[in-house]
């Protein structure tokens, strides 16, 4: 197993983070879920966005199977069940969020579930309580914290990212997404997980594969020694903008100029 402990630290040293970093684990069995140290498990009917602000804001490791989830729509995004014939059919969602059933029905396909058929419980927990090895990291932070973090990701080997938006159901953007792509998959938190979630108005959401950690934290370190920084000091609208930029941006312009 890595250092989550150390890892979560670093994210939390460049990102200045006010919820724990995350880190999510699927089982093919109950019984190996079962085995995570002091897990819990819901005793009401749950949504998977409320088990993973508990988690990120309780600090404690938290699992369930399709049995704790208050309808088979949330475990179907992990894999543990086909999605029900209601929702993928657009009946649940039309003229509540969609005009047409045709349209609900666009939405349910594009939706990125885990396959079904392999898992049957999940697992999340603060990273740095090292309880699980992850199958993916989550992040939620300001549009400040997660383009600071997308930094780190660009700073070597660069590509432009591409981030999905489904609208409602959103968790299929980033555990989906990301267990699909095995990139970092970042999102906008949807309707329901700031209803039932408590997801707040200026979060957004990413999930990270853990092959990835290693490249980011790097990128996070040269950034931060570049001068990257988070939290971002605010220079003014109204005075000239030379003396708060980089000294290689003014010496490239004064060349060029030159």
């Amino acid at each position: 197993m890595a250092n989550w402990k150390e890892v979560a630290q670093q994210f939390d040293f460049y990102l200045r983070l006010r919820a724990f970093p995350i880190a999510l684990r699927l089982f093919e069995s109950t019984e190996e879920m079962e085995k995570v140290p002091k897990i819990r498990r819901p005793t009401w009917k749950a949504t998977l966005c409320q088990l993973l602000t508990i988690a990120r804001t309780f600090g404690w490791a938290v699992g369930a199977t399709q049995e704790e989830f208050i309808s088979p729509y949330c475990p179907s995004v992990l894999g543990f069940c086909p999605p029900p014939e209601k929702s993928f059919d657009g009946t649940m969602m039309h003229e509540i969020w969609f005009a047409t059933q045709k349209d609900a029905q666009k939405h349910q396909r594009s939706l990125r579930r885990i396959p079904h058929g392999k898992f049957k419980a999940v697992a999340i927990s603060p990273l740095f309580q090292e309880r699980i090895e992850p199958d993916m990291i989550i992040i939620y932070g300001t549009p400040a914290q997660m383009i600071r973090l997308i930094a780190g990701i660009q700073w070597e080997d660069y590509e432009r990212l591409q981030f999905f938006s489904v609208g409602e159901s959103a968790c299929t953007d980033y555990v989906g997404e990301c267990y699909h792509s095995q990139k970092p998959s970042l999102t906008i938190p949807c309707f329901g997980e700031r209803r039932f979630g408590g997801v707040q108005e200026d979060e957004l959401v990413m999930a990270i594969p853990p092959g990835w950690i290693d490249k980011i934290l790097k990128g996070l370190d040269a950034t931060q020694k570049s001068g990257i920084r988070y939290p971002i000091p605010y220079y003014g609208c109204q005075v000239d903008p030379r003396a708060g930029m980089p000294p290689k941006y003014l010496e490239v312009w004064d060349s060029s100029e030159g």
